[in-house]
């Protein structure tokens, strides 16, 4: 049976589409195409009585047009810092097996191609991030100003929860998993911000 979960923490993503993406309005990414890095990184978090704190948990997402009609191909991607029961704790949760919003989005996943455990690193400030995933996978945004100076933001933001989320470009965007799963999108959509999730 799965346990009840809670993370809370801050979000990271990068993505092929202009600023902002255009999947948030369900209409197609650019080119037809979404390759997304999407990563929760966990200040706060346990599954039952398993602590989750100072972990991390994503994906890579390979698909072609609307986002939210599925077709999706994936890989897991987990931090390698997680001992046994943290491990199991973190793949029950991102493969959408312990329910909430993971759960949710499964029924879109057609495949999920691997799933593998790597260090992280991440560092963040009001309008900037840096984030990578061992030698596979390099993000680094500033957040991006609307009028009168203020950073931009979107709501809702279907992968945070009930938050208001920050938009921006990212000055680097490589992936370099595998075949499938390799790109270069540097200079393209980044979202970033608090999110709050759990399992009820």
């Amino acid at each position: 049976m799965a346990q009840e979960w809670a993370i809370a923490g801050e979000y990271v993503e990068c993505c092929n589409c202009s600023v902002p993406c255009q999947c948030l309005w369900y209409e197609a990414p650019d080119d037809n195409v979404c390759n997304a890095g999407v990563f929760w990184n966990i200040e706060e978090g346990n599954y039952g009585d398993v602590s989750l704190d100072g972990l991390t948990g994503g994906v890579l997402l390979d698909q072609e047009g609307v986002l939210f009609e599925g077709g999706w191909k994936v890989a897991l991607v987990l931090d390698e810092a997680a001992d046994e029961e943290q491990a199991e704790a973190l793949q029950l949760i991102f493969s959408g097996e312990a329910g909430g919003l993971f759960g949710a989005l499964s029924g879109m996943i057609d495949e999920v191609v691997d799933v593998v455990f790597l260090p992280f690193e991440y560092t963040s400030d009001d309008d900037h991030f840096e984030f990578e995933a061992g030698d596979a996978i390099s993000m680094d945004a500033d957040g991006s100003q609307g009028l009168h100076g203020q950073q931009g933001t979107v709501f809702p933001h279907p992968l945070v929860g009930d938050k208001e989320i920050k938009f921006g470009k990212s000055n680097e965007y490589v992936v370099d998993f595998d075949e499938e799963f390799a790109w270069d999108h540097g200079e393209n959509n980044a979202y970033f911000g608090e999110y709050e999730l759990a399992s009820g």
